[in-house]
């Protein structure tokens, strides 16, 4: 009783507030960063229910194949119905127990209302070696969604005619780019090949793949290499240097029917010697230069060029420009996340050659930039700071700030394969 007179008073207060300033018109419930309301002249009464023991409707797998996944459902005693979906664990594994119940509401149009053994789950249009996850939503007497629960399964390969192989021979390998000349024996009818740092490829995958659509590994292979036929030697180019990357390769046979993906692996020569790594800065020419601006129209904006400048110890360096206030208040932080591995795999995280760049930054501002590097053995060098302030002169903007001016790399992968919409049978 304590909690939901608690409740009761602070909503009670809320209305006393609002009443002090205007006449609320809504009555709101917030939760898990969510907030759904009603309108008041709809509500009739507001009444605080319980309801004993979890509201869920357990799952046991019993079997699966292509087309049915044969399992147990049963519901807990304050259990009144379920919903029940079936997707690739890929399109709903970011999503929390309370995001899963209203995505499980909005794409099951059907509530069971009894429990079922050995029950034949259809209408699932499956795809060969992929993980999936088969969700329930527990109802109570009131309609309200309640506890989820999870079961997993993974369907089975296709059958592969032959024996389809793909041969990776390295040709070529520098502190940049690689070259790789693939073979493919009389079994193979096409094949895909993509590359990244180890571990780069999964972390993509995992972070991308309910964007993009792709229901497994092997479809993001698919959608973001590259597609040949017979032998083919392709390079890599701007990768990073001391790094071991894996070049995935996916075979189809002659019907068409996908192998388990293969890995061959390349790692880039190593910049830098074991002494200190540093990064000279140098302060360029404070000018107009072309930017978009707030409209994204092209417009003249003052500009601060700034040169960095590794060493030959230097294998790897990262750097950053801040307005002084911002700086001084976060120095220590700063300095911690220059001088830092990235905490996941990540393309772009260090810079290797020295480069001159601008920045948009406002007349009359006092910034600050930093950088440092680490050696060949992985030491951290030395952090280089600099201080200044650009120059009196005729700006648009009227805020200090900095927005560093990036290159766009575009991505010539494949077309990303469409999910189509699927309807449950459970009997």
């Amino acid at each position: 009783m304590k909690k939901i007179l608690l409740f009761v008073t602070a909503l009670l207060l809320s209305f006393g507030m609002y009443a002090q300033n205007a006449t609320p018109n809504r009555i709101l419930i917030h939760h898990n960063n969510t907030t759904s309301g009603l309108i008041l002249n709809n509500v009739d009464s507001l009444t605080f229910a319980n309801v004993e023991g979890e509201v869920a409707a357990n799952l046991e797998i019993l079997s699966h194949n292509m087309e049915v996944v044969t399992l147990n459902v049963t519901r807990t005693e304050s259990c009144a119905s379920f919903k029940i979906i079936a997707e690739p664990t890929s399109k709903i594994a970011s999503l929390n127990d309370y995001a899963l119940a209203r995505y499980i509401d909005r794409d099951s149009e059907t509530s069971y209302y009894e429990d079922f053994e050995a029950g034949q789950l259809s209408g699932i249009d499956f795809t060969p070696n992929t993980d999936y996850t088969i969700a329930t939503v527990g109802i109570d007497k009131y309609g309200v969604l309640c506890e989820v629960r999870k079961a997993e399964f993974k369907t089975e390969g296709s059958t592969v005619t032959g024996d389809p192989q793909v041969t990776a021979e390295l040709v070529d390998a520098d502190f940049f780019n690689f070259t790789v000349k693939f073979t493919p024996n009389k079994d193979v009818s096409k094949y895909h090949v993509i590359a990244g740092a180890v571990g780069e490829l999964e972390y993509q995958y995992e972070t991308f793949a309910p964007m993009f659509g792709f229901e497994n590994f092997e479809q993001m292979i698919v959608g973001w290499g590259l597609e040949y036929e017979g032998e083919n030697t392709y390079t890599w180019k701007k990768m990073a240097p001391g790094t071991k990357h894996d070049i995935l390769i996916l075979a189809y046979d002659v019907n068409g029917a996908a192998t388990p993906y293969t890995t061959f692996n390349v790692t880039t020569d190593t910049l830098g010697g074991k002494g200190t790594a540093e990064v000279q800065i140098t302060l360029g020419e404070y000018s107009l230069q072309e930017w978009p601006d707030e409209e994204g129209n092209p417009a003249m904006l003052p500009s601060q060029f700034i040169t960095y400048t590794p060493n030959d110890q230097a294998s790897a360096f990262r750097f950053g420009v801040y307005t002084a206030d911002i700086y001084d208040i976060a120095k220590d932080t700063i300095k911690q996340e220059i001088c830092a591995e990235p905490p996941t795999p990540a393309a772009g995280w260090f810079y290797y050659e020295g480069f001159t760049t601008d920045y948009q930054i406002d007349p009359n501002t006092e910034c600050v930039v930093v950088a440092a590097a680490k050696n060949a053995i992985g030491e951290w060098g030395p952090l280089n700071e600099v201080r200044f302030t650009t120059a009196d002169m005729p700006s648009k903007s009227t805020s200090a700030t900095i927005g560093k001016r990036e290159n766009k790399i575009t991505n010539e992968a494949g077309k990303v394969p469409s999910i189509k919409p699927k309807k449950l049978v459970l009997k």
